[in-house]
């Protein structure tokens, strides 16, 4: 094989493009979940003594949650630029064949 040949597995390229998807979307999930973390319910039962701790534990959560958010967009981008990178590996070898007649 020459130094300047180029060669892609697409099928392990939308392979990964998959598996970012699967992980987009446990990241989404955890993120909801975390973002319907029921903090003022637990205020009504644990009253004014952990209050502090409960706003702490609230603003954790709502900020833990717009990581999961974030990083749950990068792996649904990151899905989108293997499937696609994949797709474009396969026509650029069909162009190729086709022009020399293999």
């Amino acid at each position: 094989m020459l130094a300047d040949t180029l060669l892609a597995d697409t099928n392990a390229i939308r392979a990964l493009a998959r598996t970012d998807g699967a992980h987009s979307a446990d990241l989404a999930a955890a993120a909801a979940a975390l973002a319907a973390v029921p903090v003022a319910a637990a205020a009504e039962s644990l009253g004014p003594v952990a209050a502090e701790f409960l706003t702490a534990l609230s603003d954790a959560a709502a900020a833990e949650s717009a990581r999961a958010a974030a990083l749950a967009e990068r792996f649904a981008g990151g899905a989108a630029a293997a499937a696609f990178s994949a797709t474009a590996y396969d026509d650029a070898q069909g162009r190729t064949a086709a022009r020399f007649g293999v």
